[in-house]
């Protein structure tokens, strides 16, 4: 009967545990891993606001996913955060969720982001910064190693 007592205690724990602060996630977002969080946008051309642009998001990790968004009329959208269902929180299993931006302006293409995110924490593709992230299209893409990967973009935080 203790032993019984002990599992639930244990189990309760893991829980809580997993569920709250320390992994960013509440409790309804238990076993959900965080595959591209949520990312503010104001997306320029040449210092003026890019207005009624396609933004193409792809995320990619058991499968692939592709949602699309437009800009306001000030060049800015909000892409919300993907949240899927993982082992990863409890097994020690490797994360890695390729993630990328497309910005569809004036029959051009420009890839705005593209990622390698490697822990399933929100915000962890800036080290913990919200993605709020200002872009100029005409910007050259630069890489970062800062945040324990390899991130190439042509926005700024």
């Amino acid at each position: 009967m203790k032993f019984l007592n002990y599992i639930k205690y244990v189990i309760f724990v893991f829980v809580f545990v997993f569920s709250t602060g320390t992994f960013c996630m509440s409790i309804f977002d238990a076993g959900k891993a965080c595959t591209f969080s949520r990312m503010e946008l104001e997306i320029t051309h040449e210092g003026k606001p890019v207005k009624n642009a396609l933004v193409k998001r792809t995320v990619s990790w058991k499968k692939d996913k592709v949602d699309e968004f437009r800009t306001d009329e000030f060049g800015r959208v909000v892409l919300p955060e993907v949240l899927e269902r993982s082992v990863t929180q409890l097994l020690p299993l490797e994360f890695v969720v390729a993630q990328g931006v497309n910005v569809y302006y004036e029959d051009k293409e420009y890839e705005i982001w593209i990622n390698s995110k490697r822990r399933p924490e929100r915000n962890s593709e800036l080290g913990g910064k919200e993605l709020s992230l200002k872009c100029e299209l005409t910007n050259e893409a630069k890489v970062y190693r800062e945040f324990r990967t390899l991130l190439m973009t042509s926005c700024i935080w």
